[in-house]
């Protein structure tokens, strides 16, 4: 059998953060759920979304942050790019960063009209939330516990080097 080169996959494009209190803990929003996609209300998620096009991904994961969590960022480092499916069966290729706000805000979900809410989970959290099916994205644990090393191997590598780590206090809630 021949391999067919012709065959192509339409994907669209997504990015996001990872943002991080000094707990540790990681922020999501909570989905209010749309006309068009009333099945997501309740459901819980990264700050992410569609990268718009000829917008740079990581360009499109800072303004996401600010559109869905009121916070102003900075990006630290890239996570990943892992595919998936949305819920309506199309191909999304997502791109993350690890991100922490710039000093002195508080958190102010509901910048755009799909977020309901947002604040910090535990790791054990967002396992409940993965095995009660309410998360959006079946991929933040996995985003989750590699944000949670890069932090740890920036800090070490901060303390080794005689350095502060460059970690700013989390936002607090509004």
């Amino acid at each position: 059998m021949q391999y067919d080169q012709s065959f192509h996959v339409e994907a669209h494009q997504g990015a996001g953060v990872v943002i991080l209190d000094d707990a540790g803990r990681i922020l999501l929003i909570q989905e209010r759920g749309t006309p068009d996609k009333p099945d997501e209300a309740g459901l819980w998620h990264l700050p992410v979304g569609s990268v718009e096009p000829g917008e740079n991904p990581q360009d499109a994961a800072v303004r996401e942050a600010w559109e869905e969590t009121g916070l102003r960022v900075r990006v630290v480092k890239f996570l990943n790019t892992r595919a998936a499916r949305h819920r309506d069966g199309d191909l999304i290729l997502r791109s993350v960063w690890l991100a922490e706000p710039l000093p002195g805000q508080e958190l102010r979900p509901a910048l755009v009209d799909e977020v309901a809410d947002a604040r910090y989970f535990t790791r054990a959290e967002v396992e409940e939330l993965f095995r009660s099916g309410r998360l959006r994205i079946y991929t933040t644990p996995l985003f989750y516990d590699e944000a949670l090393a890069v932090r740890g191997s920036l800090e070490t590598t901060a303390t080794e080097s005689g350095q502060s780590p460059t970690r700013t206090s989390g936002p607090t809630a509004g």
